[in-house]
């Protein structure tokens, strides 16, 4: 989409203040998150503690989930982009006129945007409860470094989600339109199917980062296991919702040229009978070629797909969710095992 037609997100917003390239301001934060995470550990007199994996498994947790959501949500804009863009020959519009379509149905709803990041923020305090963290053990400045940071990340999290969910609802308003999609070129919405397994990889990873990041203890507590298992299947519903405008678009197109081709097939059918009551089916060569071609077209339609994915992209999203239950699975029995 042209930068002038552009509809930038809350964290499009922000990022743009840097007054710098994206990931030069992600560079920015990066670099602030380290210098705060030292700095609180100086304070608190437990720098050395930074050298141990045991130790900075925590604190570390909420910078690089922030780190990797400002890493990876530039491809998954440009995904929807490109799905969005996948309805330009499907339409009916100039390319002024599909830009001003394209804008009005993907502007971002700022209130709503904060709305969600609020309900994240909300989020990290009830189940983190930060109450419970060690003010008053010579851990004062660490706690609040964890505190901060994963207020912040949770609201950003809850934010992406919405801004997925959101996204998912835009096109499904395009795929709404009198689309001209041939029912055996269906391979037109394949950027939509694309942008679908491209938001599941970005989510999964993250998971699966997260996962990592974790001590097997903190991974039983049941805090994590509602949120992981929340975020599983927030990312299998994202993946089917965000192809169900596709979906609902080949299924009517489709619907629509099985009737065409049964119409044709009925009346040319209903005519081969007429002549054979008359005795004229020796002058019916043209009519029985007429009702073997509906009839291929109406086998060919009704065997195509009516989702704009293959058993390819399915047995990539179920190898997708299988990774973090591994990961977990094995930080639980690794963890067991150093126990026992």
């Amino acid at each position: 989409m042209a930068e002038e037609y552009r509809a930038y997100t809350l964290l499009d917003t922000i990022m743009k203040r840097f007054r710098l390239p994206w990931y030069w301001a992600t560079a920015v934060i990066t670099a602030v998150l380290i210098i705060l995470l030292i700095l609180s550990t100086y304070l608190d007199g437990a720098l050395a503690n930074l050298l141990g994996w045991e130790y900075l498994q925590n604190p570390i947790n909420g910078p690089i989930l922030i780190i990797y959501i400002l890493i990876v949500y530039p491809f998954m804009w440009r995904l929807r982009e490109r799905a969005i863009q996948a309805f330009r020959p499907l339409l009916s519009l100039d390319d002024e006129a599909f830009n001003r379509l394209a804008v009005k149905v993907s502007t971002p709803n700022r209130r709503w945007e904060w709305v969600a990041v609020l309900v994240g923020v909300a989020l990290a305090i009830a189940i983190g409860q930060p109450w419970n963290l060690g003010w008053g053990s010579g851990e004062l400045w660490s706690s609040v470094y964890l505190v901060i940071v994963g207020t912040i990340f949770n609201g950003l999290l809850y934010w992406l989600i919405y801004d997925t969910l959101a996204s998912t609802i835009r096109i499904a308003r395009l795929s709404r339109q009198p689309l001209k999609l041939d029912i055996l070129e269906t391979d037109l919405l394949t950027p939509i199917a694309q942008w679908s397994l491209g938001i599941t990889f970005a989510f999964i990873g993250g998971t699966s980062l997260s996962l990592l990041n974790q001590t097997w203890e903190n991974l039983l507590h049941w805090n994590n296991i509602f949120t992981y298992s929340m975020l599983i299947c927030v990312i299998v519903l994202m993946f089917f919702l965000s192809m169900w405008s596709a979906h609902n678009a080949i299924s009517n197109i489709k619907t629509r040229e099985l009737a065409l081709a049964r119409k044709h097939l009925t009346e040319a059918s209903r005519e081969l009978k007429e002549r054979a009551a008359r005795g004229q089916l020796k002058r019916a060569e043209g009519l029985s070629s007429t009702i073997s071609l509906w009839a291929t077209y109406h086998r060919l339609v009704q065997e195509t797909p009516t989702w704009p994915f293959n058993a390819n992209i399915i047995r990539k999203l179920i190898a997708s969710i299988v990774v973090p239950a591994f990961v977990y699975l094995i930080k639980i029995i690794a963890g067991l095992g150093i126990r026992f």
